[in-house]
């Protein structure tokens, strides 16, 4: 009778001892978990704290596209490279978020580019683009005039719808047609916040709405500064 309890003690005492080990083994990994998590979080708070809600996690490679610039010139992934874009999609017969976004990234446009000693737009370090989701009214004369109102040197693009979604579905952009009941014409809700592609052509940041052009252009230079430490 001794015997067998002795064996079952030492069955127990076994058991015990693996189950220990189990559970130290699991601690040992559970504690590595732990201890990755608390540096990711640390790497995030890296990022200045006004652009968590700015930054994309990862900027996002653009891919190829053709558009029709206000002048009737081409308009592909190329144009993009070597500049910071900041783009925004509406339309002209848009009766307030369109010119009031607009003249709000005038603002930026002019507080950016003074800092680069005065240089014109179209030979600074920066590309201000309106892309309009209303082709078949916005063609490029109209673009051309709708643009030169808030800027002459910002950048109107348009296209076939075709072409315009391809852009858009990257930028992760609506738009969706609403009729009017009253006026018999319609208008288009769209996505309103602004776009920043950085100069590899990445979609880096978005500014969302209510846009103040002051805020935004302070916004950027730090993206700008977190932009070269990263890189």
């Amino acid at each position: 009778m001794s015997a067998v309890t002795d064996a079952t003690a030492t069955n127990v005492y076994i058991r015990r001892r693996r189950i220990i080990g189990v559970l130290l083994l699991v601690s040992m990994f559970s504690m590595a978990w732990v201890i990755n998590a608390f540096l990711d979080v640390n790497r995030k708070l890296d990022i200045p704290l006004p652009l968590l809600s700015t930054l994309r996690p990862e900027p996002k490679p653009l891919s190829a596209f053709s558009l029709m610039d206000q002048f009737g010139k081409e308009f592909t992934l190329d144009r993009l490279r070597g500049k910071w874009s900041f783009i925004f999609f509406g339309y002209t017969a848009c009766p307030d978020i369109c010119p009031t976004t607009l003249t709000e990234m005038n603002k930026v446009a002019y507080t950016l580019v003074g800092e680069q000693a005065g240089k014109k737009l179209q030979e600074s370090d920066f590309n201000f683009i309106f892309v309009s989701v209303d082709p078949k009214r916005d063609g490029v004369e109209n673009m051309e005039k709708y643009t030169a109102y808030f800027n002459p040197e910002f950048i109107g693009l348009t296209g076939d719808q075709s072409q315009l979604d391809v852009l858009m579905q990257q930028l992760n952009i609506l738009a969706v047609r609403e009729n009017s009941a009253t006026s018999g014409g319609y208008n288009m809700r769209h996505t309103s916040s602004i776009k920043l592609i950085d100069p590899r052509a990445r979609w880096l940041a978005s500014f969302s709405p209510p846009h103040d052009g002051d805020k935004i252009a302070k916004k950027f230079i730090l993206v700008r500064d977190y932009y070269k430490q990263a890189r």
